[in-house]
This record gives C-alpha cells, structure tokens and sequence, in this order.
C-alpha cells in the first residue's frame, strides 16, 4: 500500500521535491514554486522564474531542498522576465522546425562527372580504332 502512494506522488511531482521561496523585501510578500529543474546555475520554476543558484540561501526539509531567494522587487521582476523570455526561445525554436531539404536528383558536380566519363570513353574508343592498324 505504501508502494503504491509514494509512486502517485511521483507522478505529480516528477523532476524534484525541491522548493524556491522567492521573497520580495521590499513588498515583504513572497512566493512558494516547486522547482522543475536545477542546471547551469540556475534553478528553474518554468514560467516563472530563473534564479541564480549561488543568490539563493539552501536549507534541507523533510521532503527535499528548500532554496530562499531574497531579492528586491526590480530583482525578481527581472527573474520572472528571464523565465518567460527562456520560455518563448524554447517555444520559438519547436515551432520554428524544418524538415531538411532532400537532395536535388542531379546536380551540376554529377552532371560533370558523367560528362567526363563519357568523354573518356569516347577518347579510349578512337584510339583503340586507330591504333590497331
């Protein structure tokens, strides 16, 4: 039974039991997102924030990793600007998807190629007509 709520649970929280606590001092609000990814630096909230890893305070709770993130208003505005702008490149560069072009049946190179070869055989045929004699 206990098997079998632990994998439910992983289900709606796949990537992270992580938590970002983004906390505005100057509005003394703040804002509680589990993370999706950690990676290059950065934590993750996809959508809504992109948070230097070494800005944010780390502690350890019963479920995982709780990352402070204390900030001025301007300073998450920006966060949350560079999370929507990440967003959209990712999102740009799905739809923005070209299959690749199949080659061309004939090209000028093998155009050359089978001139040349029929040149040599025309060269090879006259001299052996002629120099059998």
């Amino acid at each position: 039974m206990g098997l079998l709520k632990k994998k439910e649970k992983d289900e709606f929280f796949p990537g992270t039991n992580d938590i970002l606590i983004v906390f505005d001092d100057e509005q003394k609000t703040s804002d509680i997102q589990r993370i999706d990814e950690i990676r290059d630096g950065a934590v993750y909230v996809t959508g809504k924030y992109k948070v230097p890893i070494h800005d944010c305070e780390i502690t350890t709770g019963p479920e995982g990793r709780h990352f402070f993130y204390r900030a001025p208003s301007r300073s998450v505005q920006e966060t949350q600007r560079l999370a929507e702008l990440e967003k959209s490149i990712v999102l740009r560069q799905i739809t923005s998807y070209r299959p690749p072009e199949p080659p061309s049946q004939l090209d000028m190179t093998k155009i050359l190629l089978f001139g040349l070869v029929f040149f040599a055989f025309i060269i090879i045929g006259i001299s052996s007509c002629g120099g059998g004699s």
